[in-house]
């Protein structure tokens, strides 16, 4: 058998079909400075691992914050023993997710020592995600979401954006006192469609202030994400499609996406 046929085979055996792009937002490409989002993700023994991160807009080393977080972040989840049985023990679940950011501002920490500079130069939010196949959990520090249809496609808001002292301010990795605003929860029933997202797509995709996911946005966006999540230029579709007016014209932010949906 042909590698690629190999390749084909070992894609179409995952459970999860994902899709993600983060792009530079009309801000930055008016001055300049690259895109502060980072987005990753992996497929491990079945099990989905998400994370997506937002750096600080005034953070000088921003774009690597949000790289490094969510890097160290899935790796600490990828090493977790029980990753295949994840969530069957609720204190389990949450003491690894919450290790899991200890692991980001360590990260971080040791990131901001070899180039010299201050944690708070690489501030980022950060955005985590464990999905498996009878469970989904998620943990968040700062803005963006976590938001995930069941079986019956009703939307729901897992996550929510975290807001700082003062209007129009968020929490940070970084920040004094981050982990006491961490968020974990966990959602019921088998999660069916799944989507992250940072704080730029926060007035398309929910409705505030409570912050429920706005079912209009995501329903032809899976719908789309239905026909054309496995082709070669998805990627390069959702890019585009986050790069235009519609969605631009709302936000002048960095803009990151990540979507998901169960092959079953």
């Amino acid at each position: 058998m042909s590698l690629l046929r190999l390749a084909k085979r070992a894609l179409s055996t995952q459970p999860w079909t994902v899709l993600a792009a983060a792009v530079r937002g009309k801000g930055h490409e008016k001055t300049g400075q690259p895109c502060q989002d980072a987005v990753a993700w992996r497929v491990v023994r079945g099990v989905l691992l998400a994370a997506v991160a937002d750096g600080a807009g005034s953070a000088r080393l921003s774009e690597v914050g949000s790289e490094t977080a969510t890097r160290a972040a899935l790796d600490h989840l990828e090493a977790a023993p029980e990753l295949p049985e994840f969530g069957r023990d609720e204190a389990a679940a949450r003491a690894r997710l919450r290790s899991a950011f200890l692991a980001a501002r360590d990260a971080l920490s040791a990131e901001a020592q070899k180039r010299q500079a201050g944690p708070g130069e690489l501030a980022t939010t950060l955005l985590v995600c464990v999905a498996t196949a009878e469970q989904l959990w998620a943990a968040q520090v700062g803005d963006g979401a976590v938001v995930f249809a069941g079986a019956d496609g009703a939307w729901r808001a897992l996550t929510r954006p975290t807001a700082g002292e003062y209007l129009n301010e968020t929490v940070f990795v970084t920040s004094d006192g981050a982990l006491d605003r961490l968020q974990i929860e966990s959602g019921a029933g088998v999660p069916r469609e799944l989507a992250l997202f940072s704080d730029g797509l926060q007035m398309l995709a929910l409705k505030m202030p409570e912050a429920a996911p706005h079912a209009p946005f995501f329903r032809p966006l899976f719908a789309w994400f239905g026909r054309s999540g496995d082709a070669p230029d998805a990627r390069e579709q959702l890019e585009a499609w986050l790069r235009s007016p519609r969605v631009t014209e709302r936000t002048e932010d960095d803009l990151t996406l990540l979507l998901a949906r169960r092959r079953d």
